[in-house]
């Protein structure tokens, strides 16, 4: 997902060569901020409001104060308008800003916000994947900077010859490495509750009523989806070495869903 040439960095719109932040950032010494990643699609950011509703939780969670939602919602028009794209990915940044030395963060706090557009990604085959444990803690509700788990089993599943990592614990799927998953489990489609991001796409499946909340047993036969706002809906062929069945109308019901809800553009 190569990056295009404009960002939005802290109320101006710089060359992404010229834009830079403190070394003494916290978003760089400590993971210490949060971030989003939404779908440009016919030159509208799907569902963007959303998408700021979960990072200011998500900043509220970490103590940092929030930028203004109507100027961030403004620098992803203007990017979009600048840059003139029509399907894309945008990714908003927020961290602590400037701090001292050690992990206490300052009483006041100046954040740093930017806003950085990419290509989508290519469509990929059917994933393979690994089974890793999950040991991330009750930070894997929020979308934080402090990436490494997702980083180490994504590296993993490189090593074992595979593409996507799912974290797994007490024999249950939580989710993968940078989306949620969906399951078939009897007659319906699940989605783990317990421990994992409320990923955008995710809430857009579970108020359509094509998904439920339930238990993903780590042995599932399949079929078995990656889904997040990027990427929509990956099918999954391979889990720890084992074939995954398949079913397109499954996949085509995830996709639907979330063109009703408007996280995919016609």
């Amino acid at each position: 997902m190569s990056s295009l040439d404009l960002v939005w960095l802290d109320g101006e719109y710089l060359p992404a060569e010229q834009a830079s932040v403190s070394i003494f950032d916290r978003g760089l010494a400590y993971g210490d901020g949060a971030f989003t990643t939404l779908r440009v699609g016919g030159g509208e950011p799907l569902l963007l409001e959303r998408h700021l509703a979960r990072l200011g939780r998500d900043l509220a969670a970490l103590y940092i104060p929030p930028p203004d939602a109507g100027e961030l919602e403004s620098a992803c028009y203007g990017l979009i308008q600048r840059l003139q794209l029509h399907d894309a990915a945008l990714k908003i940044t927020v961290t602590r800003g400037a701090g001292g030395r050690g992990p206490l963060p300052p009483e006041e706090p100046s954040p740093t916000a930017f806003v950085s557009a990419s290509r989508l990604p290519a469509p990929r085959a059917p994933l393979r994947a690994v089974t890793v444990p999950d040991e991330r803690g009750a930070l894997a509700r929020h979308k934080s900077l402090n990436y490494l788990p997702s980083v180490l089993a994504l590296r993993e599943a490189y090593r074992r010859g595979c593409e996507e990592a799912f974290f797994a614990r007490d024999g249950l799927l939580r989710e993968a490495t940078v989306s949620n998953i969906v399951g078939l489990v009897g007659a319906d489609l699940v989605t783990p509750a317990s421990g994992v991001l409320p990923g955008i796409a995710r809430e857009a499946l579970l108020e359509s009523g094509a998904v439920v909340e339930g238990e993903l047993p780590a042995d599932t036969p399949g079929p078995l989806y990656c889904v997040n706002s990027v990427r929509v809906v990956e099918p999954v062929a391979e889990l720890d070495g084992r074939k995954l069945t398949r079913d397109s109308r499954a996949e085509k019901r995830l996709v639907e869903a979330l063109r009703e809800r408007g996280a995919v553009s016609d």
